[in-house]
């Protein structure tokens, strides 16, 4: 069984990468966010693994963090959610946003992904509730707030202005933390301030 990757990304399709391992090329599939994230890696990267075998062959799932790795393997241990469902929903939120809307059973936020319908969203709700861990942010308990409109106004912006879909969640949930009653525009200008402090 192949838990952890260490080597080179070679190339990066629309859903998968290839990361070569003293010579050897491996596919790993992964979710959107991760895989523009190891898009921009020149160096060595580690990727942890989930390694699923079927009749109809063999699939590896990457993830850039154990946390990822257990987070999506508690998601497709849910009845009737697959591997690549479990991709989607990690490249729509964070493990702290998903945790949230499972512990607020919020269905409407949980079907935005896509293959994720009302039902679905429901059994996730009730075989993952509590399953999940804590809701923390920089290792601090936190209410995170998920189903805001300014947030998600915000975070599209900073997608079109060119931030990675995941860098431009970070930027904008590290404001709210601080402050939920920001407007969209004031939550852009924080979050570019933010992004360019890094």
């Amino acid at each position: 069984m192949i838990a952890t990757l260490m080597g080179k990304v070679e190339r990066v399709s629309g859903e998968s990468c290839i990361v070569e391992v003293n010579g050897v090329g491996y596919l790993v599939y992964m979710s959107l966010p991760s895989l523009e994230i190891v898009s921009r890696e020149i160096d060595m990267v580690k990727i942890y693994t989930h390694f699923q075998m079927r009749e109809d062959g063999v699939t590896l799932f990457g993830f850039l963090s154990p946390e990822e790795q257990t987070v999506f393997q508690k998601i497709i241990s849910v009845s009737g959610v697959g591997p690549k469902t479990g991709l989607a929903i990690l490249g729509r939120f964070s493990a702290d946003e998903l945790r949230a809307a499972i512990q607020r059973e919020d269905h409407h936020v949980l079907t935005s992904v896509s293959g994720v319908g009302l039902k679905t969203a429901q059994r996730l709700v009730l075989e993952l509730k509590g399953k999940l861990g804590s809701i923390t942010l920089n290792g601090e308990n936190v209410k995170v707030n998920l189903v805001n409109s300014s947030s998600s106004d915000a975070i599209d912006a900073l997608i079109a202005l060119g931030y990675p879909n995941k860098e431009a969640q970070q930027a904008v949930e590290s404001i709210i933390a601080l402050d939920q009653k920001l407007t969209t525009p004031e939550l852009v200008r924080k979050a570019l301030q933010h992004l360019g402090r890094r």
